[in-house]
């Protein structure tokens, strides 16, 4: 399903997918938090297929979503500052196994991230592509500004996400719940959590 990055072998091989991924939508490889958490998406045959990362945003300087698009100087995430607020960012899947049924996994991945950190908010570029798919899901992905182009093959929407709609939202679709149910770690999460967070 997926793995969190720890050794430098799996370092190698998100940088590696992540940068097919750019050279693919000619966007900018951009590498500005220090600590990032990064998950590697494992497809058939136990191979690595995907990218995810999340990190903390506090500083707009360490910020790889603020390369993209001054979130900082956004009213709407100003009026965050004091919550827990994180980015998503170098969301991808290798060409040949989209269209598969992998997103659910990805979903699972910040699901499991949200918990951990007990987020509030996340914020992110997502490609419009990816946009209008999640709200094809019925996921409530906010665009906080107008669409602009990341590079001349993708089109940027910035979004922030209020993390507790999205975690109930994956939990009320069967086919996400369907891969928390079998995640043994995942509900260890929300047994810990079930006094603070009712999904149902």
């Amino acid at each position: 399903m997926f793995q969190r990055v720890q050794t430098k072998e799996e370092h190698f091989m998100f940088e590696q997918l992540w940068g097919d991924f750019c050279e693919e939508r000619s966007l900018t490889f951009v590498e500005r938090n220090l600590s990032p958490e990064r998950f590697l998406l494992i497809g058939e045959g136990e191979k690595f297929i995907g990218t995810v990362e999340c990190a903390r945003y506090k500083e707009p300087d360490e910020s790889n979503s603020e390369f993209f698009y001054p979130f900082s100087k956004h009213p709407v995430v100003q009026e965050l500052g004091s919550k827990k607020v994180y980015e998503i960012g170098k969301l991808s899947i290798d060409s040949q196994f989209r269209g598969r049924g992998h997103f659910k996994h990805l979903t699972a991945i910040l699901f499991i991230h949200a918990l951990e950190t007990k987020a509030d908010w996340y914020i992110a570029v997502l490609t419009k592509r990816m946009y209008l798919y999640l709200r094809f899901l019925g996921f409530r992905a906010e665009p906080i500004d107008d669409e602009f182009l990341l590079s001349e093959k993708v089109t940027g929407v910035p979004v922030r996400i209020e993390a507790f709609a999205a975690m109930k939202h994956v939990y009320s679709v069967k086919e996400f719940r369907d891969v928390l149910k079998g995640n043994a770690y995942a509900q260890k999460l929300l047994q810990q959590n079930h006094k603070n967070i009712m999904l149902t």
